[in-house]
């Protein structure tokens, strides 16, 4: 297992080259379906939605998400937002994701568990508090059989039923019987073994082998199910002689099944989420009322069911027509979803809904302010189908045959050469070197080098790989850095970009990548930078290359 080591020296360098040419809302419509390019047809065998975003798991293992991308939770080396499906960044292949506010996690076949977005609270568990706009390992080891991604901590059922969360414990979410935050798992307290474990928003819920829930963390509205209001930071049991075999923790209520597919739900209950027909919080579990049987539940800001038929029902707030019932009504008792539709698994968020369908398409339905419908748009339809994973181009062409042809190539020294310095000009002027032309090899690459008087060289190679869909990039300069085989997504008008540990002069860095467009007034091209992603926030740090080349023809 990778293990993401923090470094405590501060890297300043940064790998410059610019190449540059010569010459209306409609509130409460039902379900919307999720858009790919019809050469990347996918069929889906999860989705789990979050409030802005969301992600699917294809058949073969590939993860996608779409929505809001401003913390890297969509994996795919940027923090732009996405309204169709972009793949997560690497070759791992996962057997189930859970999204949470902010950051994604996902588990391997093996078990072992990967998180990427937002870290302010050590939520990803790679022993730091760095966001990560691509997939980092859990640290410490452990294999998991569950995951579950929540507000700002993440919780997971290791093999032989042990619990462990990680991440913000301000409510004592974690279960360690503290409410010390922590950037890498701890085991939740009192010797339960558990067979599944559930976290949203402040609070945490499992459930063992003999039906037994228990619950821990946050308890304003009775979320934790135990007769009061008290805040938990180590479990306690729901009441009741309720035995269950699933839970599903909400935004602030909780909801349970049973064996025999009877529902019941416990906590705040201001817009009816609880389902019991009414808006009064309860501190136990109540039951569902109607005479649905379930086989699955999710509980977000509302809550939703499926039945073994493949229909879904929902309750609670509709704000947003969260419900998919064509209205932006509340419903305190389950409502079926408008139209005729069947689903294999439904996960309910806050503000949206999405559930996937017996062929392995993706519909969605609710907000959809950050595209998170995944139709191509950032507007409320019916439920909609998600759209086609969206093409690392915008349109048919390749993005890397932009690059292709020939330019002036003239190299800057622009830092202090930390790490070496390639010495071909000055820190102000520029040496202007040979010609280069970029064509692609057998294998599709562009690539070129620059050679200098001291022997010293910088060298640049772009791929697509085909196997992950990803763009590899290698950089290399002679003395000085080596970035082999960095895996970049692409985003139509902001070029390539990706983020990972890397090996510089036998040190690990966590280092960023990007080709970028630049625009000028008689010339147009790309800056490829390697820079430091520990301190990086704002532009003076682009300010600190390591040196910078400019491939340049006239407009």
């Amino acid at each position: 297992m990778c293990t993401a080591i923090r470094s405590t020296t501060a890297v300043s360098f940064l790998i410059g080259l610019a190449l540059l040419p010569k010459s209306s809302s409609t509130h409460g419509a039902p379900p919307a379906a999720i858009a790919a390019s019809q050469s990347d047809s996918l069929k889906f065998t999860a989705v789990s939605a979050s409030g802005e975003f969301a992600c699917g798991l294809a058949a073969a293992g590939a993860a996608y998400c779409w929505g809001a991308n401003d913390r890297g939770q969509l994996g795919d080396g940027t923090t732009t937002d996405r309204s169709r499906p972009v793949r997560v960044l690497g070759t791992v292949r996962f057997a189930s994701l859970s999204a949470g506010d902010f950051h994604t996690c996902g588990l391997t076949t093996e078990g072992t568990a990967y998180c990427w977005g937002l870290n302010e609270q050590g939520q990803l568990g790679d022993g730091t508090e760095k966001q990560r706009s691509s997939p980092v390992a859990v640290v410490g080891g452990l294999r998991f059989s569950v995951l579950s991604a929540g507000g700002e901590q993440t919780c997971g059922v290791a093999t032989g039923g042990t619990a462990y969360c990680w991440g913000d414990n301000n409510f004592g979410e974690l279960g360690d019987g503290t409410r010390t935050s922590r950037l890498r798992p701890v085991r939740v307290q009192g010797g339960l073994s558990f067979t599944a474990v559930s976290t949203n928003l402040m609070h945490t819920c499992g459930v063992t082998a003999a039906g037994a829930a228990y619950c821990w963390g946050s308890n304003l509205g009775g979320d934790l199910g135990d007769g009061t209001s008290d805040t938990r930071s180590s479990p306690v049991r729901v009441i009741g002689a309720v035995s269950f075999a699933s839970v599903s923790a909400g935004s602030d209520h909780t909801c349970g099944l049973t064996a025999a597919g009877a529902a019941y739900c416990w906590g705040g209950n201001k817009f009816g989420q609880l389902g019991d027909g009414t808006t009064s919080e309860r501190s136990s579990p109540v039951p569902v009322i109607g005479s649905v049987t379930f086989v699955a539940l999710s509980a977000g800001f509302h809550t939703c069911g499926l039945t073994k038929e493949g229909s879904a029902y929902c309750w609670g707030a509709n704000g947003e027509g969260a419900l998919g019932d064509g209205t932006t009504t509340d419903h305190s008792r389950p409502t079926v979803l408008t139209g005729d539709r069947r689903f294999t698994a439904v996960s309910a968020a806050s503000g949206m809904t999405c559930g996937v369908t017996p062929a392995g398409a993706l519909d969605c339905w609710g907000g959809n302010q950050r595209g998170q419908l995944g139709n191509g748009t950032t507007t409320q339809p019916s439920p909609v189908q998600v759209g086609s994973p969206r093409s690392d181009s915008g349109s048919n062409a390749d993005p890397l045959s932009r690059l292709v042809g020939d330019w002036d190539l003239t190299v800057f020294m622009m830092g202090a050469g930390q790490f070496g310095t390639l010495r071909c000009g000055k820190s102000a002027a520029g040496r202007r070197m040979p010609s280069v032309t970029l064509a692609p090899a057998s294998d599709g690459a562009l690539s070129f080098a620059a050679p200098c008087d001291n022997g010293s060289e910088y060298s640049f190679r772009l791929k697509h790989d085909s196997a992950t869909q990803a763009y590899v990039v290698s950089v290399k300069s002679t003395p000085g850095i080596s970035v082999a085989d960095f895996p970049l997504g692409y985003a139509e008008a902001r070029g390539w970009e990706g983020e990972r540990d890397q090996q510089v002069d036998g040190e690990t860095r966590s280092i960023t990548v990007v080709i970028a467009p630049i625009e000028g007034r008689q010339w147009h091209g790309w800056m490829i930078a390697v820079l430091p992603t520990e301190g990086v926030g704002h532009e003076d740090d682009l300010k600190k290359p390591f040196f910078r080349a400019d491939l340049t023809r006239a407009k």
